[in-house]
């Protein structure tokens, strides 16, 4: 494999937020080593790849825009790992503005350490217009990590999001070649980008954020509305009850009663109805103005989203479960996940 960064960007009618983005990239600094830029049009009908081939012309590198009709950020990020002829797959999304040293940065971190499957990004929000005061408590909820956050960080994660994510393209192929398959529909899910170093995660390869690697997230104005943040935590909460056999409680449960009440869809039903129904203050605050930016609200919507994502799949759950905890893919419980219950 050759050695270098393949910088994806996958676009879903992304024409309007390109030119930004790639302005950011067309000022990168000398990387040392090669590198390319793809653009992963996801079924768009704005011309984004019109646009990106024009506002890229005289580019820093080598530019291919290529076509994925099957709409879902799954299917063009794995589209552009199957592309990408780099050793590194660094992820931008069409709404990052990366810093002008980000590719050099990116290729010497996980060049730098051999058990580093992929490394995330601090990024910094850019709003469109001054945030509303509860931005700060729920910013993490649009892909925001400031040094703050950092800073407060006891560990590192056992997963990241795929906006300036850069992931060691070897890793990905070992692990498909180990079994591994998304748990998620077709359709497109906000769970996507939580899967992808999850299974790395769990298959062995180390994790790491570094403050070196920077973006700033642009957020527009009409994401920074408290019904559109109660709506997407609600939409997060429904697709991550497909990922539960991820979670560390699952894992590292054995055999017996508990584990059998834990693969019971309607088991993990009860208690998100109990937690609501034991909330009745908080369930008001949710249907009413005097709601906004209260942290209960968004636990109560993401209580909503389970409710709704468990009713969806009944009796899938448990396979789901069961599917991950005996992955082929997976290797022993990490340390810091061998607990007791």
């Amino acid at each position: 494999m050759v050695q270098g960064v393949s910088v994806i960007i996958c676009s879903h009618n992304g024409a309007a937020r390109l030119p930004a983005t790639l302005s950011y990239l067309k000022a990168q600094e000398s990387a040392r080593v090669p590198w390319e830029l793809l653009i992963i049009d996801n079924a768009s009908t704005d011309g984004t790849a019109e646009v990106a081939r024009t506002f890229w012309q005289n580019g820093p590198a080598p530019l291919r825009v290529i076509n994925e009709s099957r709409l879902g950020v799954r299917f063009a990020r794995e589209r552009g790992l199957a592309e990408a002829k780099y050793t590194f797959v660094g992820f931008v999304d069409d709404d990052n503005w990366v810093a002008p040293d980000w590719v050099r940065v990116a290729y010497d971190t996980v060049s730098s350490d051999w058990r580093l499957g992929a490394v995330g990004s601090v990024r910094e929000p850019a709003c469109e217009v001054p945030s509303p005061a509860w931005f700060e408590n729920f910013h993490s909820i649009y892909a925001v990590l400031t040094e703050r956050d950092l800073e407060n960080m006891p560990q590192q994660p056992t997963s990241l999001p795929t906006a300036g994510l850069c992931i060691r393209k070897a890793a990905w192929q070992e692990l498909v070649r180990d079994g591994f398959h998304s748990l998620l529909h077709e359709k497109p899910q906000r769970a996507e980008d939580m899967e992808l170093t999850l299974a790395l995660h769990l298959s062995g390869w180390k994790l790491r954020i570094d403050r070196r690697l920077r973006l700033q997230h642009f957020v527009p104005c009409q994401r920074l509305r408290w019904d559109y943040l109660r709506r997407v935590e609600r939409e997060n909460a429904e697709c991550h009850v497909r990922l539960d056999g991820y979670t560390e409680y699952s894992l590292c449960l054995r055999p017996g009663v508990r584990c059998w009440l834990a693969e019971r869809w309607w088991y993990q039903l009860s208690r998100s109805l109990i937690r609501i129904a034991n909330r009745p203050t908080a369930v008001l605050a949710a249907f009413s103005s005097a709601g906004e930016g209260r942290n209960e609200v968004i636990d109560i919507e993401r209580q909503f989203g389970r409710v709704l994502g468990l009713l969806r799949l009944r009796g899938e759950y448990g396979a789901l479960m069961r599917e991950v905890r005996g992955a082929p893919w997976r290797r022993a419980v990490s340390d810091q996940w061998r607990l007791e219950f």
